[in-house]
């Protein structure tokens, strides 16, 4: 029960946050909306195959290759829309404590390779490393209208991680697995995320 009503959850904001993206991407005709579309598909997608294997056989896919790829697509894109923002007029500022991102993504696949799924945790650790460290370099700029949108990111990536974490330890399929909730969690900060790129891309103009 409580699984169906996660993914549920999850598949509404992320087609309410696909929508809204695609709306603006048509009518704005803006390359930063169509990057925000296409990580709210891909993510809406990996989803909708998570829980259709769920409805028809009852159960989480074991081998979730389908739903992986999907993610991993979807947090190329959202690390194409964050380095899309940079402003290459300024001169760049040192900001070490990027290197930390990395540092913990690596640390946590390599806990998470201990239970298996070698390749997929090296690709996630990859690409998250990327989105974090992109939204850590953006906090470090002057680029004042992205400010939300990085610390939401970051927000994401820790809950992701939070998650995964969680998945490893936890397997019951209860109210009680702190798993779900994180999960709705995760679901929320992705809606916000989405506000915060509309504030953010206000002013945009088209291409």
């Amino acid at each position: 029960m409580i699984e169906n009503i996660d993914n549920n959850i999850q598949l509404f904001i992320m087609g309410v946050c696909f929508g809204f993206s695609l709306y603006n991407g048509v009518t704005k005709r803006s390359r930063s909306w169509v990057l925000v579309t296409l990580f709210y598909a891909a993510f809406f997608l990996g989803s909708l195959y998570w829980e259709l294997f769920y409805t028809f056989r009852g159960d989480t896919p074991s081998k979730f290759y389908v739903a992986e790829f999907s993610w991993y697509v979807s947090y190329l894109f959202l690390f194409l829309f964050l380095r899309y923002q940079k402003n290459t007029k300024k001169t760049a500022v040192p900001c070490r404590i990027k290197w930390v991102i990395p540092v913990i993504a690596g640390g946590l696949s390599i806990y998470y390779m201990t239970f298996g799924q070698i390749t997929s945790n090296i690709t996630s650790a990859l690409l998250m490393s990327l989105i974090g460290m992109e939204s850590v370099k953006g906090l470090c700029s002057d680029n004042r209208k992205m400010k939300q949108v990085y610390v939401m990111t970051l927000v994401f990536f820790s809950l992701e991680y939070t998650l995964w974490t969680l998945s490893c330890i936890f397997d019951e399929i209860s109210v009680s697995n702190p798993y779900y909730w994180v999960d709705m969690m995760t679901s929320l900060s992705l809606f916000l995320l989405c506000v915060f790129v509309r504030k953010a891309l206000k002013d945009e103009v088209a291409l």
